[in-house]
C-alpha cells in the first residue's frame, strides 16, 4: 500500500525525522560538546569568509598584474598591518576616550535625558488645544515618569552589557587570531578550492551544482562588498555632518551606525537611533539638524552611491526582509540579525536551482503509454 500511496510515504519519511531530531536532543553528552565546538569554529569561520570577499576583487586585480598569489596575500596583509597601526596611532585614542566617557556618563545622560523630556513636555502643556490647554487634559499617565524608568531600565540592560562584552575579550582575541592563517588558505586556493569540491559531486550533478556555486559566489560577493562600501562612504559623510553640527562622541556613534548599516532597511533607523537620544541630551535643537545629516547621507547612498557601487537592490522583498530580521532577532540575537540575509540569500539560491533541477528531470522523464 506505501509503495503506491507517495502521501503515506512522504508522512512516514518526514515522522521518522522528527523522530531522529528528537531522540538526538536527549543526547546533550553528545550535543554538548558538538555545540561548543561549533560555537568556536564558527566566529573565525564566518570572519574570514567575510573578509575572503571582501579583500578577494584585490587579490584578482594584482593576479593581473603578474603577482604571484603568496605574495599578493602578503603585500595584502602587510597593508593591512599598516592600516591597523595607523588605526591604534590616531584613531584608537580618540575612540578609546570617547568610549570611556560614554560609559561613564551613561547614568548621567539617562538623567539628562529625563530632564530635557520634562523641560520639552511642561512647554507642550502650555500650549492650547481648542481652547483648553493640554496641561488640563487628564489622560491617566505620567508621561516623563514611565519614560524616564524605561530609559533607565534600557541603561541599564546597556551597562550590563558592556560589561559582559568587556569579560570576553581575551576570547575574542583568541578566536579572531585564527582569521589570518584561514584567510591566507581561502584567498590562496580560491579556485582551486573550488574546483576541488566540486569534484566530490557526483558526475550528474556538477552542472546544476556549478550553477548553484556561481550564483551563490555572486550573491554573497556583491552583498558584503557593496554594503561595506555604502556603509564606508555613508559613514564618512555622517562623521563630517555631525562634526559641524557638534554631536558629542562622533566618531564612536558613526562606527555604531556603519555596523548597524550592514543590517538592511532597518539598520539605518537602529543607528540613528543613539545618535538623536544623545543629541536630544546636549541640546534639543540640534536634533533637526542631526535627522538632517542622517536623511541626506541616505539621499547620497541611494540615488548616487548605490547604483555605482552596488548595481541593484537585494531581490528580496522589504517586507520579506523585515520578517527575517524580526524572526532571527527572537531566535538568535544581534548576531542572526547580521547573518539571516547572506544566509536567507544562499537557502534561496539553493531552493530555486534544486526546483529547477527536478522540474526539468520530471519534464524531461518519459510519459507512461
Amino acid at each position: 500500500m506505501f509503495q503506491k500511496d507517495k502521501f503515506a510515504r512522504t508522512c512516514i519519511h518526514i515522522v521518522l525525522v522528527l523522530l531522529i531530531l528528537f531522540l538526538l536532543s536527549k543526547l546533550q553528552f553528545v550535543l554538548a560538546p558538538l555545540k561548543a565546538a561549533f560555537s568556536l569554529i564558527f566566529f573565525p569561520i564566518a570572519l574570514a569568509l567575510f573578509l575572503y570577499y571582501l579583500f578577494r576583487p584585490v587579490i584578482r586585480r594584482l593576479d593581473k598584474w603578474k603577482i604571484r598569489r603568496p605574495w599578493s596575500i602578503l603585500l595584502l596583509y602587510a597593508v593591512a598591518v599598516g592600516v591597523i597601526v595607523g588605526f591604534s596611532l590616531w584613531v584608537w585614542p580618540i575612540l578609546r576616550n570617547q568610549f570611556i566617557g560614554f560609559t561613564n556618563n551613561l547614568p548621567q545622560l539617562a538623567q539628562n535625558f529625563s530632564n530635557q523630556l520634562q523641560l520639552l513636555l511642561l512647554r507642550l502643556q502650555e500650549q492650547e488645544v481648542w481652547g483648553t490647554r493640554i496641561n488640563d487634559i487628564d489622560v491617566g499617565l505620567n508621561i516623563p515618569q514611565q519614560l524616564s524608568g524605561y530609559l533607565e531600565n534600557v541603561i541599564n540592560s546597556v551597562s550590563n552589557y558592556l560589561s559582559s562584552a568587556l569579560s570576553v575579550v581575551a576570547w575574542i582575541f583568541l578566536v579572531v587570531s585564527t582569521v589570518p592563517m584561514i584567510l591566507y588558505f581561502m584567498l590562496k586556493d580560491d579556485r582551486r578550492g573550488y574546483a576541488f569540491l566540486l569534484k566530490g559531486v557526483p558526475y550528474r550533478y556538477r552542472p546544476v551544482m556549478r550553477g548553484m556555486a556561481v550564483d551563490i559566489d555572486t550573491a554573497l560577493s556583491g552583498f558584503i562588498v557593496g554594503r561595506v562600501l555604502l556603509a564606508a562612504c555613508v559613514g564618512v559623510f555622517d562623521l563630517i555632518g555631525f562634526l559641524i553640527v557638534g554631536v558629542p562622541y562622533p566618531l564612536l556613534l558613526v562606527l555604531f551606525i556603519i555596523f548597524t548599516d550592514m543590517i538592511p532597511y532597518i539598520g539605518v533607523y537602529l543607528g540613528a537611533l543613539p545618535v538623536v537620544i544623545v543629541g536630544f541630551i546636549d541640546s534639543p535643537a540640534s536634533v533637526i539638524w542631526i535627522i538632517v545629516v542622517i536623511v541626506l547621507g541616505q539621499m547620497l547612498r541611494n540615488n548616487l552611491l548605490s547604483p555605482v557601487i552596488y548595481g541593484s537592490a537585494l531581490d528580496i522583498h522589504p517586507l520579506t526582509t523585515v520578517f527575517l530580521l524580526l524572526g532571527s532577532g527572537v531566535i538568535g540575537g544581534f548576531l542572526a540579525i547580521l547573518i539571516i540575509i547572506p544566509v536567507y540569500m544562499v537557502v534561496k539560491i539553493v531552493v530555486v536551482h534544486l526546483y529547477r533541477y527536478y522540474r526539468s528531470r520530471k519534464l524531461a522523464a518519459p510519459k507512461p503509454l
